[in-house]
C-alpha cells in the first residue's frame, strides 16, 4: 500500500481522507492540490469554483468522470476561503499555502486583466497597476494573517519550486501521511507546468490561468513606488512569513 494515514478510519479498500489546501488566489494552489491528490490517489476538488457559471466545470480535468462535484468522499480540496468561513467547517487535514505577496499581486493582476477578460469571466478590467498593488496587497495581508492565527500546517510555494519532491514528502509526513517514493515521483512528473497547461486547454479557449509560475517575477513589474505601496499594506504578513525585502 502506497500511503498510510495515522488516525483515519478504514473505508472499504481505501482510507477516508480529506485534505484542504487554503490559499489566497494565485499562490500555487492548483499545482499543490494536484501534487497531493496524485501522490495519494485521491480526487481533486475546487471549493472556490463550485457553482461557477463562467465556464463548464465538467470539462475541468479534476472532474473527468465524476458523478458529482462534492466533497463527500476522500479528496484534496483547494479553497480561497477564510478560516471562519462556513464553507470550510468540515473535517479535514488543513494546509495553508503561501507565496511571496509581491508575486501574488503581479500574477493576480495579469490573471484578471488578461485571462479573465479574454475568457469572458470579466467584461472589462480597467484598474491601474498603481491602484491595484496596495488594494490587493492589503487583501493578501488580511487573508494570510487570518490563517496564521489558526494552528494549521503552513507551506511556502517557493519551497515546492526549489524541491517539489522533497517538499511534497515533508508536507505529507507533517500531516501524518507516509507515501512511497514511486507515488511521490509520479505525482511530480504528472504535474509539471506544461502538463497542467495542456490539460486546461479544453476548459479555457483563450489561454489558461497557469502563467509563469516563477519566484521573483515581481521585480520585472514593480517600481519603487509599487514596492513602497506594497510594503505599507502587507509588511506584517511578509515579516511573519520571513520573506526578504
Amino acid at each position: 500500500m502506497d500511503h498510510q494515514w495515522a488516525d483515519a478510519p478504514l473505508q472499504s479498500t481505501k482510507f477516508f481522507m480529506r485534505v484542504l489546501v487554503s490559499e489566497y488566489p494565485k499562490s500555487g494552489g492548483n499545482w499543490v492540490v494536484g501534487l497531493i491528490g496524485d501522490a495519494l490517489g485521491l480526487a481533486k476538488r475546487d471549493l472556490y469554483h463550485t457553482g461557477s457559471e463562467s465556464f463548464d466545470l465538467r470539462k475541468h480535468p479534476w472532474y473527468a468522470g465524476a458523478s458529482d462535484f462534492g466533497f463527500k468522499g476522500p479528496c484534496v480540496i483547494k479553497s480561497h476561503e477564510y478560516p471562519t468561513s462556513r464553507f470550510v467547517q468540515f473535517s479535514a487535514r488543513h494546509i495553508h499555502l503561501v507565496r511571496d505577496g509581491r508575486d501574488v499581486v503581479v500574477s493576480k493582476y495579469f490573471f484578471e486583466r488578461d485571462f479573465c477578460v479574454a475568457n469572458g469571466i470579466y467584461e472589462k478590467f480597467e484598474e491601474s497597476f498603481d491602484a491595484y498593488v496596495p488594494r490587493v496587497a492589503a487583501e493578501w495581508n488580511d487573508f494570510v494573517l487570518s490563517w496564521l492565527n489558526v494552528d494549521v500546517l503552513c507551506l511556502k510555494y517557493e519551497d515546492f519550486l526549489r524541491s517539489p519532491l522533497g517538499t511534497l514528502e515533508c508536507a505529507l509526513l507533517s500531516l501524518g501521511i507516509e507515501v512511497s517514493q514511486t507515488s511521490l515521483s509520479a505525482a511530480v512528473c504528472n504535474n509539471t507546468k506544461e502538463k497542467i497547461q495542456a490539460s486546461l486547454t479544453s476548459l479555457f479557449p483563450k489561454g489558461t490561468f497557469v502563467r509563469k509560475g516563477e519566484s521573483g517575477d515581481w521585480r520585472n513589474h514593480f517600481q519603487q513606488r509599487h514596492l513602497d505601496a506594497f510594503k505599507g499594506a502587507a509588511k506584517e504578513a511578509m515579516d511573519l512569513l520571513g520573506y526578504d525585502w
